[in-house]
């Protein structure tokens, strides 16, 4: 399976080169160029783009700003001219850092440090089987493995396990960043997911093991893809 590849880049010379090394790579796909972060917006909602090569200098929003304005932002790769931006770019963890005029051999190494991210998810953490929620005056006790899903309702968060349903006062978002390991997938602004409850995934839709229908959202679409298809799916081409 090809990585699908995002050029971002406002100058048309380097749109070239870069296209051009991207091509040349049988682990990459180019599914598009963009010259600024507004259309990568758009194309990151009709595409499921794995790795995103970006510029870091652009006009309006500068490559930095775009990849950490993502809520679920694919690999990236930064590309710029200027060295000192490097400490920077890591406050969002990109896959690498190349400087123009970039070099085959590092722009190689670098791709090589995708494909092993691409291939090898994180795997699941041991955890503790449990976590707490305070729910009116009562701290309860809910195991990881018998939640399906949760919803953002507002103030409150929504977990519903295989037997009941719980309503806490708390934010989707801190209960994400505070979740143990990897069991559960963010699908969409308002949901996450037991990863081992997932029995369907659609275009734009998740069907659990009970028949609940879930929706994916257009930003969430190629992390779903990252962390829990690739590596585990079976083909005629494996």
């Amino acid at each position: 399976m090809k990585i699908n590849t995002l050029i971002i880049d406002d100058n048309l010379d380097w749109q070239k080169i870069i296209s051009k090394l991207v091509q040349m790579n049988p682990l990459l796909n180019l599914v598009g160029v963009c010259d600024s972060a507004m259309q990568a917006y758009a194309k990151l909602v009709d595409e499921d783009i794995d790795l995103l090569i970006c510029d870091i200098e652009m006009p309006e929003m500068s490559g930095l700003q775009f990849v950490k304005s993502l809520r679920s932002a694919p690999l990236a790769i930064f590309v710029t001219a200027h060295r000192d931006y490097a400490l920077d770019c890591y406050e969002v963890s990109p896959v690498d850092f190349l400087l123009k005029p970039i070099d085959l051999d590092r722009f190689l190494q670098s791709i090589e440090k995708v494909r092993l991210k691409y291939l090898n998810p994180p795997e699941i953490a041991e955890i503790e089987p449990y976590f707490f929620v305070r729910e009116n005056l009562n701290y309860v006790q809910i195991l990881y493995k018998d939640v399906l899903y949760m919803k953002a309702q507002e103030n409150f968060l929504q977990i519903v396990t295989t037997t009941q349903s719980f309503l806490p006062i708390l934010s989707i978002t801190k209960m994400e960043e505070q979740l143990k390991g990897d069991r559960f997938l963010r699908v969409h602004r308002s949901f996450l997911v037991n990863r081992s409850e997932i029995s369907v995934i659609g275009k734009n839709e998740i069907t659990l093991s009970n028949g609940q229908v879930i929706p994916i959202g257009d930003q969430y679409r190629s992390q779903i893809n990252r962390k829990h298809i690739d590596g585990n799916l079976v083909s005629r081409n494996s």
